[in-house]
């Protein structure tokens, strides 16, 4: 046997647990009245088939006949048999009293209730929230943690929202919890559980019901609140790698910037003196390109119009400087110029081809400029080639920042799903095709 536990000389006093006297009067009283209803039904039942069993057969020749039942007799079993479990059940609900009093638990009205209820918020709408429920209150350990055997008997109603979950079938005789998802829809809902005791009813309720109802809405609001959790690591994940591919896009971007400005300014400086004309007409364009060539730099989104009238600005520029060696086209549908289109990429082609292609021929070149919208099976698809018939594809061609910088832009915006083509032209020069989806993920 084994010594009882002392506490320290300089532990805290445990405060005294002290029962609400109404509250214990009327556990008694219910305890007695439920567990005396309980045990009168099966007592009615005896009696009610008490005479088949006293006139079952036929009396022998000279007995009297059936035997009968004295009145006074039953009354005085009945009296005894109710007396006795008034005792007993105050037995019970006293030990039950004790219990809580060394558990540091004064008796309340849940406790001493049949049916116990909760209310759970849940962050999903009403499907996703029934389907959790669902996946948490079907395994074994809510099962073992009740006191089962082994997993719940479980009953499920999607169209209603109502799951049932029990010791044994019918879940509606035995002790049972009834978890109901509210149909509201929106992007949040409630759960109602209840704990119905079904034939239990009768017996003396010593917290089960409120053990049962607070072990399933524990565990409901762990699962939820670990899938809430879940869900809000990832948008924020999410989230970090959006902005650090802002970041990415914004570094990548910078690197874009007019290699031409300072020849330009140093072209116009000689034209002032030269050719005022000229030099009026190259500011002009200037102005233009710079208009539209600052806010790209600090953006991630363009359209195919505004990329055309910089593309347009540069080449008109680069034209007076480069007098007839220079000659260029620019043919886009209207309709096309109003698509959302990636900024800072289609001047990067239209450089590579100046740069690489016609300033490095001897003779005359064009630069054709076009788009095209297409459907194919994995959506709508934009295109954009920039043509030149200048020296065509060298060992120089795209190095530094220009084709892999815009390869990379594509990856990060959209993936597998866009592409450039840098291919031989037809005979001479270089066909560059830059295409992006239109529909879906925008730049």
């Amino acid at each position: 046997m084994s010594s009882p536990a002392f506490l320290p000389f300089n532990a805290p006093p445990v405060p005294e647990v002290r029962h609400d006297r109404r509250l214990v009067r009327r556990y008694l009283l219910q305890s007695a009245l439920r567990f005396n209803a309980g045990s009168l039904l099966f007592l009615s039942l005896a009696i009610a088939l008490m005479p088949l069993w006293l006139n079952f057969g036929t009396a022998a020749p000279g007995e009297l006949g059936a035997r009968k039942l004295n009145p006074y007799m039953i009354g005085g079993v009945v009296l005894a048999v109710m007396a006795w479990f008034a005792l007993m059940s105050s037995g019970i609900a006293r030990s039950f009293l004790a219990r809580l009093v060394e558990e540091g638990k004064p008796l309340c009205a849940e406790s001493m209730a049949s049916s116990v209820t909760r209310r759970i918020d849940a962050p999903f709408n009403p499907y996703t929230t029934f389907d959790l429920c669902t996946e948490s209150l079907s395994g074994l350990a809510l099962g073992t943690a009740l006191g089962y055997a082994g997993p719940p008997a479980f009953f499920h109603d999607p169209f209603k929202g109502r799951i049932v979950l029990g010791r044994w079938r019918p879940l509606a005789l035995g002790r049972h919890v009834e978890v109901r998802v509210s149909s509201d829809l929106g992007p949040s809902c409630h759960v109602e559980l209840r704990c119905r005791p079904g034939l239990a009813w009768f017996a003396i309720q010593r917290g089960e019901s409120l053990r049962a109802a607070e072990m399933v809405s524990v565990q409901l609001r762990q699962h939820l609140t670990r899938h809430a959790s879940a869900l809000d690591a990832a948008r924020r994940e999410r989230e970090l790698e959006r902005t650090s591919l802002q970041a990415r896009l914004s570094a990548l971007q910078a690197q874009v910037e007019p290699h031409f400005l300072f020849n330009t300014l140093a072209n116009l400086k000689y034209l002032i003196r030269t050719n005022q004309q000229a030099a009026q007409d190259m500011l002009d364009h200037l102005v233009g390109y710079l208009q539209n060539a600052l806010p790209d730099m600090r953006s991630v989104s363009s359209t195919l119009g505004r990329e055309m009238d910089l593309v347009s600005d540069y080449l008109a520029v680069m034209r007076i400087r480069m007098g007839e060696r220079l000659r260029f086209s620019v043919d886009v549908d209207e309709q096309l110029r109003r698509l959302p289109f990636p900024p800072a990429m289609l001047i990067s082609l239209v450089e590579n081809a100046v740069k690489h292609g016609l300033e490095r021929a001897s003779r005359p070149g064009l630069i054709a400029i076009s788009a095209k919208g297409e459907r194919k099976a994995e959506g709508e698809l934009l295109s954009v080639y920039v043509v030149d018939d200048g020296v065509g594809l060298t060992e120089q061609a795209g190095q530094g920042t220009g084709l892999a910088n815009i390869v990379e832009r594509l990856l990060l915006l959209y993936g597998r799903e866009a592409s450039l083509v840098v291919e031989p032209g037809d005979g001479q020069g270089v066909r560059a095709v830059l295409t992006v989806p239109v529909a879906g993920k925008q730049a």
